[in-house]
């Protein structure tokens, strides 16, 4: 009988240590929630506006709306935060006791995007002091300086012993047809027709919103003698047979010019103290230009040369740089009085 107690009592031992132990797998450790900030644009330009989220490791849900996002630092209101100055902004965000990775944001300035260069158009008139016609010409280039400065205007003095005459003016009205004044030729290759005054828009209908030619003058004048540089660039490649010309011109010049036109000038037969502008002094270039190139980034070109004796008051002086192509149209104009810096005119 005690045998048989003691066989009952091992094996309800036996049952009860059975039932009483567990696996490893039977004790799980209870899920520990993340959370993380993601965005869809991290390489932005100023002005640009980024929404935010914030996402729980529990089912990725989306849980912005419980959580407080900081930039730089700085609690936001919500979800989205529009950048208004360049940089490296740090995002994170906060829930509860939580907090995110930190989202870099790299915020550019606003790209410029270069599309040309800004057009001035040459108009070369060819005049004289002695001219009674000639302020109808002269009254034109008023009237278009009223009206736009993109017109650099050059005034060449022919026959009659004008008292503003130059040998290369001569050899340059010879050389591109012009015998007799009043003469307006715009961008060299079209005539303005007389009278001028009255078709002040043939000049401003020439002028471009952009060209694809740029021009930037600089200058020294180191007792009388000049040293320039002229530099040309592209948007794309012009053609072939380039040049680039050079004048010397001076403003503000004085003499009395005869006038046969009652209805300019208040008809005044001769006009004492009539104001030049934009005279010829000389050609600082081979009188038909200088071959340059005609596609670059930058194309320079150097000048040296002695103050003209001609010259009345250097500080009156400017320089006038123009590029024409094949055809002898001008592509563009730039002027810059001596010792000034007049870079490209960038669009």
């Amino acid at each position: 009988m005690k045998k048989l107690k003691f066989i009952l009592s091992a094996l309800f031992a036996i049952v009860l240590i059975t039932s009483c132990t567990k696996t490893e797998s039977d004790f799980t450790t209870p899920a520990v929630e993340t959370i993380t900030i993601v965005s869809n644009q991290t390489v932005i330009q100023i002005g640009t506006t980024v929404t935010f989220n914030v996402l729980s490791s529990f089912n990725n849900a989306n849980v912005s709306n419980a959580s407080t996002i900081f930039v730089n630092g700085i609690a936001i209101a919500s979800d989205t935060f529009n950048f208004t100055t360049a940089g490296t902004f740090a995002v994170y965000a906060t829930k509860g006791t939580l907090t995110t990775n930190v989202l870099s944001i790299q915020v550019n300035p606003v790209s410029v995007i270069f599309t040309g260069f800004v057009n001035n158009i040459l108009v070369e008139e060819y005049s004289g002091t002695w001219c009674g016609n000639c302020p109808r010409l002269l009254y034109g280039v008023d009237l278009v300086h009223q009206q736009t400065n993109k017109a650099i205007v050059v005034g060449i003095h022919l026959f009659n012993g004008d008292p503003f005459i130059t040998t290369q003016g001569n050899n340059l009205a010879a050389n591109l047809g012009v015998t007799g004044v009043p003469t307006g030729n715009i961008n060299r290759t079209i005539s303005w027709a007389g009278p001028q005054y009255q078709n002040v828009t043939q000049v401003l209908n020439e002028i471009q919103p952009k060209v694809s030619t740029g021009i930037g003058i600089s200058s020294s004048n180191t007792s009388g003698n000049i040293a320039a540089n002229i530099k040309l660039s592209y948007k794309q490649a012009i053609g072939t047979n380039t040049k680039l010309t050079v004048y010397l011109v001076e403003d503000s010049l004085y003499f009395t010019q005869r006038n046969y036109s009652a209805d300019i000038y208040g008809g005044q037969s001769s006009i004492s103290n009539f104001k030049y502008t934009g005279v010829l002094r000389s050609v600082v270039s081979d009188l038909a230009g200088d071959a340059v190139a005609n596609n670059g980034i930058l194309v320079t070109k150097s000048y040296n040369f002695t103050l003209p004796g001609n010259v009345s008051n250097v500080n009156q002086v400017r320089l006038v740089a123009f590029v024409t192509d094949g055809t002898g149209k001008v592509l563009n104009t730039q002027t810059a009085k001596l010792g000034e810096v007049k870079d490209f005119e960038n669009l």
